[in-house]
């Protein structure tokens, strides 16, 4: 898995994917700015997941215009200790968001603008760590948590293949947190992302990083797309930008195949099930990202295979489902990012049964989720989390529940997903609790 390379905004600001233990391409020290005496020294690194391009002010003064998604800004200098900060969509009017930010002259700072669009956050890293206080053949690093819905992670910068038993270099950083800093030895090491307390729930692994001798650096996590996987970048104070792209996507498998069909997927010859008997849902396993080939079989026949397409950081289920001769796929992107509610849950419903009308779900009586079509799977509700809920699946083709559970316990910032699958005689409901 490889770095994506920042560009600088004079030069292009094309994110690609780097092949596989390439060495990171960085973007060059910033400089352009100025920092005078008595002035504050800003610069900016856009790394939202869906602004393409956006404009940073000061106050009424634009400061960078049109920063893309996942480059780095030259430096800006001005007179002010106490400024307000706004993002904008790179030419339009309205801010995102606007604060009152506290900037010391004579100070270097970071502004990384993270989040998406309807959540967007701004966060101002100090850049003057003293140097003179790293031990030669050290380098000190920290990790800011860029989420707000990828949880909490372990950071581990090792140099082992396995970090199976191996304590993390920073551990349990809840999203929205900027860790403080801790010696490391220069060198090259492997990072790997982790969900807290379980070394293999890997969110992320970059076979290859440089911490550099006598220097500070800032290790940025920002959430892929599926909410579970997450992406890096790392800032070297007042210099260079490396983006640790994610190259990877979360597949699994669910069997839904009548008269209890037994389902095999490979992945680009990586086996994803390898016999899952209808009705079942298969966990998620890690498939390198882009358009792998993707071959189904049924029974021992092969009912589809071609390449699929899989956005890096997503999460993805194959659905495969209908009678043995006559099966279908589909790939259904998951959207796995908690609620930002303490108070609510994310709930929806996956219609996996050939031949039965649109399912409507339903949560303490209530229609939440009407008119889901065979084959689909519906959006996201939210519901208030409780311990009593009763959930309901109704089919427009009778009268009588597909599904009915009483006594569901529907968690605060957790996510669910409501199966209905075939393979046995009547069609089967599966709650599965996704986070």
């Amino acid at each position: 898995m490889t770095p994506n390379a920042f560009s600088r905004r004079a030069v292009s600001r094309r994110v690609a994917l780097l092949a596989a233990l390439a060495s990171s391409l960085v973007l060059a020290a910033c400089g352009g700015g100025g920092s005078d005496s008595g002035q504050t020294t800003l610069r900016a690194v856009n790394l939202t997941s869906d602004l393409p391009s956006i404009d940073l002010f000061t106050g009424d003064t634009k400061r960078f215009s049109a920063l893309a998604r996942n480059s780095l800004s030259d430096n800006a200098g001005f007179n002010s200790q106490t400024t307000t900060l706004a993002v904008k969509r790179a030419g339009d009017g309205a801010s995102l968001l606007s604060g009152s930010y506290s900037l010391d002259k004579d100070k270097h700072y970071t502004a990384v603008v993270w989040g998406n669009e309807t959540g967007l956050r701004l966060t101002t890293l100090p850049e003057d760590e003293n140097t003179n206080d790293i031990t030669a053949g050290n380098s000190r690093v920290r990790v800011f948590n860029a989420t707000t819905d990828t949880g909490s992670v372990d950071v581990y910068l090792t140099k082992a293949a396995d970090i199976g038993g191996s304590v993390p270099t920073q551990g349990a950083i809840t999203g929205g947190t900027l860790g403080g800093f801790r010696d490391v030895s220069t060198g090259a090491y492997r990072l790997v992302v982790t969900g807290v307390g379980d070394p293999n729930d890997v969110r992320l692994t970059i076979p290859a990083i440089t911490l550099e001798e006598k220097k500070f650096a800032t290790l940025v996590l920002t959430a892929g797309s599926g909410g579970v996987l997450v992406n890096g970048t790392l800032i070297r104070q007042q210099g260079t930008a490396t983006a640790l792209g994610n190259t990877q996507a979360r597949v699994r498998v669910v069997a839904s195949m009548n008269n209890a069909g037994v389902v095999a997927v490979t992945a680009a010859g990586r086996t994803l099930a390898g016999g899952l008997r209808s009705p079942s849902v298969g966990p998620y396993a890690l498939v390198d990202a882009g358009t792998p080939d993707l071959t189904v079989r049924v029974n021992g026949a092969v009912i589809a295979t071609g390449p699929r397409t899989l956005e890096s950081g997503a999460d993805y289920t194959v659905l495969t489902y209908g009678a043995e001769g006559a099966g279908q796929v589909r790939v259904i992107a998951d959207d796995n990012r908690l609620p930002t509610t303490t108070s609510r849950a994310k709930i929806r419903l996956i219609h996996g049964v050939a031949g039965v009308g649109p399912l409507t779900l339903s949560v303490d009586f209530l229609a939440l989720i009407p008119d889901v079509p065979s084959g689909t799977a519906s959006g996201y509700g939210t519901v208030t989390s409780t311990t009593t809920a009763q959930v309901d699946v109704t089919s427009t083709s009778g009268s009588a529940s597909l599904f009915s559970q009483t006594g569901v316990n529907l968690q605060g910032q957790a996510i669910y997903t409501v199966f209905i699958l075939g393979g046995n005689a009547t069609p089967t409901g599966v709650i599965r609790k996704e986070r």
